[in-house]
């Protein structure tokens, strides 16, 4: 893979998110030293994301995001996002919805890049990792206008 051919892409979201969406997922990249990449991020109803954790997970219940690495080399992989439970998150944690998508574009891209939240230990250190990549795309001074 040449180092122009890294990419992130979208589909099925609101035009107006993704430039921040990219910022999240380009700052996870950043913080890992990820210097080959390919990632989409696609939005699916609650239906769609049920079925792929059932699926591939073997866990009957709708998540909000689930992560596929499929060549782990070059962190080329697959997110997808539960538009429904993203929107209902944002009201529960008094998000903004463009907010909590780029939560949870942090932490599926931690996903792609290795880490878990599957025990306490390693979820402590995802959530550690994420609440601060999260807090410097919207809290440092000049790096991120929101109206």
């Amino acid at each position: 893979m040449k180092k122009n051919n890294n990419l992130v892409n979208f589909v099925n979201f609101p035009k107006q998110h993704v430039p921040l969406l990219k910022r999240s997922a380009v700052a996870v990249l950043k913080s890992e030293k990820v210097k080959k990449y390919q990632v989409n991020f696609i939005m699916v109803d609650d239906k769609e994301i049920r079925k792929l954790n059932a699926k591939y997970r073997k866990v009957r219940r709708i998540t909000d995001v689930i992560s596929f690495l499929v060549v782990p080399e070059f962190c080329v992989g697959d997110i997808y996002i539960s538009k429904t439970r993203s929107q209902k998150q944002a009201k529960e944690y008094a998000n903004t919805w463009q907010q909590e998508l780029a939560y949870l574009a942090i932490h599926g891209m931690l996903h792609l890049c290795g880490y878990t939240d599957y025990d306490a230990v390693n979820k402590t250190k995802m959530f550690a990792k994420q609440d601060k990549i999260f807090k410097c795309l919207f809290y440092r001074p000049g790096f991120l206008q929101l109206k």
